[in-house]
């Protein structure tokens, strides 16, 4: 029942969203884990806990308002599978690189662009 609340108010509040070419794509990734049963805070928990938090940075940068931040939300997805790749070719992956002192993000490679926006749009309204 959690999960089912949580994925119908981030749907609700993205519809509200502004950014409407991010939107669009978080959206329909949100509708897409939804069919899928996707559990946004299991895959978190898994796959970014270790480093991110939602709310507050941590080892990494907090993931609340990561979607706004990047504009890109290919790019994102594109850094979330290897963040190597990405902060060679892009100047913010850069900045984020060396604001985070060299800390490399390992690749997540085996998560789907709907199961990162899943856990993005999760990180956006955790209260933790």
């Amino acid at each position: 029942m959690k999960k089912i609340i949580l994925l119908y108010l981030v749907a609700a509040t993205l519809g509200c969203n502004s950014n409407k070419s991010s939107t669009e794509s978080v959206t329909s990734a949100t509708q897409e884990a939804v069919k899928k049963n996707i559990d946004a805070e299991q895959l978190f928990k898994i796959n970014c806990s270790q480093c991110h938090q939602p709310n507050q940075d941590f080892t990494g940068p907090a993931l609340k308002g990561v979607v706004e931040r990047w504009k890109d939300i290919n790019l994102l997805h594109e850094f979330v599978k290897n963040s190597q790749s990405v902060i060679a070719k892009n100047e913010y992956a850069k900045s984020l690189f060396t604001k985070w002192n060299g800390t490399i993000m390992p690749p997540f490679s085996q998560l789907a662009n709907e199961e990162i926006d899943a856990i993005l749009d999760y990180c956006n309204h955790a209260t933790e």
